[in-house]
């Protein structure tokens, strides 16, 4: 999920005030322990009743019935001393335009959008050919969320993305051009003028030098075969203070491999490597190697698994770039040596990796991962509902609350407003957001073309049965229930989840449900006489805490346990 990056390292401040956090009595049995664990119970036992809903107004009503509004013209051009920000070859794409209320609780530039805490308007056209000036001009054909500007009421700006990168995720994709902000009062009863200017090219990253950091760009064959270009495996490998040094005790050292969460990439290595060697946090991290992998594709967050569109990401992972670091680095070669971590999206990737290839990693530790049991996907059963906007009672399904005490919560967003906005950005599926990014992982391609075909229609919210089988073969929890002593004996060996009670994603439902499915196997087992593996794993949910605010808590819980299973393992001081 759209998250804070998985590998911010959390202030002291905030690690004091996790550890005065107070933990609630459990009221169902949690996974079963080895009796050498401590530890905390998870909170609520079942999918208790959601708070109470305050929904926000929409910003944008419909035009009444039989009312037609004047139609806003509106025009973007590439200017003609602005000629040489476009490739001649690559002069083709999608052309988005980002509006945003200047009475927004949102923040930053209309081109920072979809926003989810206030979703602002979004429009586009296929652009087949631009030339430096002439205008584009945004007719009725183009494709509009919520819908046509002549809808909207009061002041706003506006900012105008030119997508040309086939090859990086999204609008704000290096080589992409932009327009500065423009400021416009709209009305319904007129017909406004808006004339954009694409006057920025937006640049590749920066990768800094940083003297405890590496930076990886390599081919991989087996991506590139399958996608049909050049394909490289990005990552930032931080090096723990001793690293270097001739004298240091150890000269081979374990590897945590971090995975991003959604949108997050290798880049967010140099924010992490400037802080893991302050004074005094050392003292906290576990000391290792740090790889910070890129999770991401053209299509969005691939979650390292085998799909149809990325390519074969996790074999590509495990027989490619892990190879190619022990062979370059001085990295312990043994699976338990190599840890796996990450937050929301990163999570789920973490847990798949690790229940897929034990071969090659030992454990895994992850906080608020994307949905891990299909029944519960946010507020969905994907296996039983018939639309994913609304349910049988007709009441829309919320996509992001934020908590209002205890017993409210406001939903800025719904799943209809989250399919549709991304829809309006790519109407044939390849924004690169969280449901385009999910189709893009789990999905059969669409049409014998490179997009992915859809859960469900973007318009009424129809699921398709198809996609979901589809679909299923990711469902973390139903392989567990497939394979209890595959999979289920893996994750209560090696699978560490942390949530929040109140996630903002309702991720809270799907970890609970597997948490107690797991339990109720094992209790099963027990009355039968048989036995059901007992270790580390667990699932814990954190009374109150959100999908971001459980992120430090759990970082501080799960630095602790990695040195604590690296040490057992003989791997840390």
């Amino acid at each position: 999920m759209s998250c804070l990056p998985a590998i911010l390292c959390a202030s002291l401040t905030t690690i004091a005030s996790a550890q005065a956090l107070p933990t609630a009595k459990a009221t169902a049995p949690p996974l079963p322990q080895s009796e050498n664990q401590q530890i905390s119970p998870s909170v609520p036992a079942t999918l208790k009743p959601q708070p109470e809903r305050v929904d926000k107004v929409r910003r944008i009503a419909p035009a009444q019935v039989g009312v037609a509004l004047p139609m806003d013209t509106i025009t973007v051009t590439l200017p003609i001393d602005k000629a040489d920000l476009i490739d001649p070859k690559a002069n083709s794409g999608r052309l988005i335009l980002f509006f945003r209320a200047v009475d927004s609780r949102t923040e930053g530039e209309p081109l920072n959008g979809p926003f989810f805490e206030d979703p602002q308007p979004i429009g586009s056209v296929e652009v087949d050919s631009i030339k430096p000036g002439t205008p584009i001009k945004i007719a009725e054909a183009s494709i509009w969320w919520p819908g046509g500007s002549e809808l909207f009421e009061g002041e706003y700006e506006v900012q105008a993305v030119l997508d040309v990168n086939n090859d990086e995720r999204g609008h704000l994709a290096p080589g992409n051009l932009v327009s500065k902000v423009v400021t416009v009062d709209l009305t319904r009863g007129s017909a406004e003028v808006i004339a954009l200017e694409l006057t920025e090219k937006i640049p590749p990253p920066v990768l800094p030098v940083l003297k405890n950091v590496e930076w990886i760009d390599l081919t991989s064959p087996i991506l590139s075969k399958s996608i049909g270009r050049v394909v490289t495996h990005r990552a930032g490998v931080i090096f723990p203070a001793e690293y270097h040094n001739l004298k240091a005790k150890r000269r081979i050292w374990p590897t945590i491999y971090v995975i991003p969460g959604f949108g997050g990439r290798w880049t967010d290595a140099a924010d992490l490597a400037r802080k893991i060697n302050l004074a005094g946090v050392s003292l906290l991290w576990p000391q290792a190697v740090y790889v910070i992998l890129d999770p991401e594709s053209s299509l969005g967050h691939h979650g390292f698994v085998n799909s149809a569109l990325n390519g074969p990401r996790g074999l590509a992972l495990v027989s490619e770039l892990i190879p190619y670091l022990q062979e370059r680095f001085r990295l312990i070669r043994d699976p338990s040596a190599r840890v796996l971590t990450g937050h929301s999206s990163g999570a789920w990737t973490s847990i798949w990796l690790a229940l897929n290839y034990p071969e090659t990693f030992g454990a895994a530790f992850a906080s608020s991962p994307d949905p891990l049991d299909f029944h519960t996907f946010q507020m969905n059963d994907l296996y039983r509902d018939e639309n994913l906007f609304v349910g049988e009672d007709a009441i829309e399904r919320p996509s992001f609350r934020e908590p209002i005490g205890l017993g409210h919560e406001f939903v800025p967003m719904l799943v209809r407003e989250e399919v549709q906005m991304e829809r309006a950005i790519s109407p044939n599926g390849t924004s690169g957001e969280q449901w385009d990014s999910w189709a893009a992982m789990f999905s059969p391609a669409a049409e014998l073309e490179r997009k992915p075909r859809r859960l469900c229609n973007p318009m009424t919210g129809v699921i398709d049965p198809v996609t979901v089988e589809a679909w299923s073969r990711f469902d973390i929890a139903r392989r567990i229930s497939k394979d209890w002593n595959g999979w289920g004996k893996l994750f209560v060996e090696r699978v560490r989840v942390i949530v929040g009670e109140r996630d903002s994603f309702y991720l809270e439902r799907a970890a609970i449900r597997l948490r107690d499915a797991i339990a109720t196997h094992a209790q099963e087992q027990a009355a039968a006489g048989k036995d059901f593996p007992t270790g580390p794993g667990y699932i814990e949910v954190i009374p109150g805490a959100t999908h971001d605010s459980v992120f430090p808590i759990a970082q501080f819980k799960f630095n602790g346990e990695i040195r604590e299973y690296l040490r057992r393992a003989g791997h840390h001081e």
